[in-house]
This record gives structure tokens, C-alpha cells and sequence, in this order.
């Protein structure tokens, strides 16, 4: 049975579906849809960044545009001939005191509940896997500069405020996302974020933040795109081709024409069909499994007995 999402991302999630209905051309902006935050705030973040056994993969770090390295900051120590993992976490704190930048990935999951949610966002859309990334800025450091998103985006500003600025949408590319001033293109929006304020943004969209005030905390959710892509498709036509090419010394042109009509063929497409299927499957199997990362509760029988 599923367990009830907590109230304020219940909101969210009525304000994703209702985006997810009737997808916005560029952006949707939700100003005051939450009245307050208390599913998570810096004080949680910091809690997340104090797990011992977090690794640099989870964190980033961003100064001035450039993401700084962490690997010199990860540590193991060897137990009975298994490898324990861990970092320092020196480089984070003098990188916050310095006014500092940083993205924590996992949220789903280190945090139950908003893997919960991010259940419900995934079974609203085709097929996805989606994440979520806690991003914390402070005055004058941006975790990235202008850019688009290679996916939708589903924003929840936390604490603080965030500037905006969003640009004419582009062309959805899987390259080349980061943008110059002249590659942004033509602003047609500016608005500040608040706490409580969430945000879908279409994927492809450029848009640059600007921090407003001391600092800033929103949690980002990449609607993450599991379809095959092109690349997987080809990948799978090639083979099929390579076992009924076309006949010795053909035509570029009938070479061509029967690989699109392989593409087109009623069986590629059913497997097609078939296959993506099998992506979601494994998806909502992949996010139960995300679910148990941090459910252990075969003592409980014990820890009753010492009560």
C-alpha cells in the first residue's frame, strides 16, 4: 500500500499533474503554492552533508562557473579485507565558508519521502527515472551559469530567494547546454523565487539564477527521460541489419530506403514498444528498491522488548 505523501508535497505534486495535463510552452510559475517548507530546509541539508558515508560523487562544488575537485578528498580504509569508502569533508566546509556553491545529489535516496513523490512524478510521465538534486547558494557564487536542461525540470524553492531569468526555448539537445550572454537568446521572463514558490521548466528552455540575498536552497527535480533514444535504436537496427543487409553493391539510395522501412517495419515498432515497456518496468522496480536503501526494521522486535 502506498504510504501518504507528506502535505506540502502533495501540493506539489497537484501542481506537477496539473503541468503534466496541460505542459506549458516555456515555463509555469507557482508563486506562494506552498505556504510553508518544513519537509526540508539548510538544517537537513546539513545533516545529509554530515553522513559519514558520503562520497564525492554525491557533491558538488562550484566556484565562479568551474566545478572544483573532490577527488583528492575520498578515503578508504580496509576492514577485513573489504573496502570502506568515505571522504573528508574539510573541502566542503572551507568551500561554504568561503561563500561557496554546492549540489547534493541522491535526495530520493537519502530521503524516503521524496522518493515517494518522486514515484508519483515518474508514473505521470512515459517512461522516466527521474532525480532530485538539493542546490545551495550563496551571494554572488551560482552553482552554473546560463544553461538549458537536456529535460523538464520541477522546482521547489526552499529558503531564500532565487532569481530567474528565462530565454526564448531552444531546440532540446543532449550537447552544448551551457550558454554564453549570446547564446541565451531573447529573455521573455524575469521573477524571484520564494520560499514556497515552485516552478516547471520545459526542457530545452535557457534560463540563468542569480542568488537575492544571503542565500538560496531549491530542490530540483529532472524529470529524467528513460525512452531508448536514437543511439539505442540504431544500436538495435544495425544488428537487425547486419543479419539482412541489402544486396551486394546496392544503390546508396535503396541501401537507405530499406533501412528506414526496417525502422518503420509493424515488428520493429512493437519491439520497440516492447522495450520501452520493459525500461518503465525496471524503472518502478529500480525506485521500490530505491526505497528500501534506508528500511531496516527486522529489530524492532528487540528494540520492543526493551521498552
Amino acid at each position: 500500500m502506498d504510504r501518504p505523501l507528506h502535505p506540502e508535497l502533495e501540493r506539489v505534486l497537484e501542481f506537477y499533474l496539473a503541468q503534466r495535463k496541460a505542459p506549458p510552452a516555456v515555463y509555469e510559475h507557482g508563486a506562494g503554492h506552498l505556504p510553508s517548507v518544513t519537509f526540508f530546509s539548510v538544517a537537513k541539508l546539513q545533516e545529509f552533508l554530515s553522513n559519514p558515508l558520503l562520497t564525492p560523487s554525491w557533491v558538488t562544488l562550484s566556484a565562479n562557473g568551474s566545478i572544483l575537485p573532490l577527488e583528492a578528498a575520498a578515503l578508504q580504509k580496509i576492514v577485513q579485507n573489504k573496502t570502506l569508502v568515505f571522504m573528508d569533508k574539510e573541502p566542503v566546509n572551507e568551500h561554504l565558508k568561503r561563500g561557496g556553491a554546492l549540489l547534493l545529489e541522491g535526495l530520493d535516496i537519502l530521503d524516503p519521502s521524496i522518493n515517494d513523490f518522486i514515484a508519483k512524478v515518474d508514473s505521470a510521465l512515459p517512461c522516466a527515472l527521474s532525480n532530485c538534486v538539493a542546490f545551495l547558494s550563496q551571494r554572488g557564487a551560482e552553482a552554473y551559469p546560463g544553461h538549458c536542461d537536456t529535460d523538464d525540470v520541477l522546482v521547489i524553492q526552499v529558503e531564500g530567494r532565487k532569481r530567474w531569468r528565462i530565454y526564448a526555448p531552444q531546440q532540446r539537445r543532449y550537447v552544448e547546454n551551457i550558454l554564453d550572454n549570446a547564446r541565451l537568446g531573447r529573455q521573455v521572463a524575469e521573477f524571484v523565487l520564494d520560499p514556497g514558490d515552485v516552478l516547471y521548466v520545459r526542457a530545452g528552455v535557457p534560463h540563468r539564477c542569480e542568488t537575492v540575498g544571503e542565500y538560496s536552497l531549491h530542490l530540483s527535480f529532472d524529470l529524467v527521460d528513460r525512452t531508448p533514444n536514437i543511439e539505442q535504436i540504431t544500436h538495435e537496427a544495425n544488428a537487425r541489419y547486419n543479419k539482412s543487409c541489402a544486396p551486394a553493391y546496392s544503390a546508396p539510395a535503396a541501401v537507405t530506403d530499406g533501412y528506414i522501412a526496417m525502422l518503420r517495419s509493424q515488428q520493429f515498432q512493437n519491439d520497440l514498444a516492447a522495450a520501452t515497456a520493459h525500461v518503465r518496468k525496471d524503472a518502478v522496480t529500480f525506485r521500490e528498491r530505491i526505497g528500501r536503501a534506508s528500511k531496516v526494521n527486522a529489530l524492532d522486535k528487540l528494540t520492543r522488548q526493551k521498552g
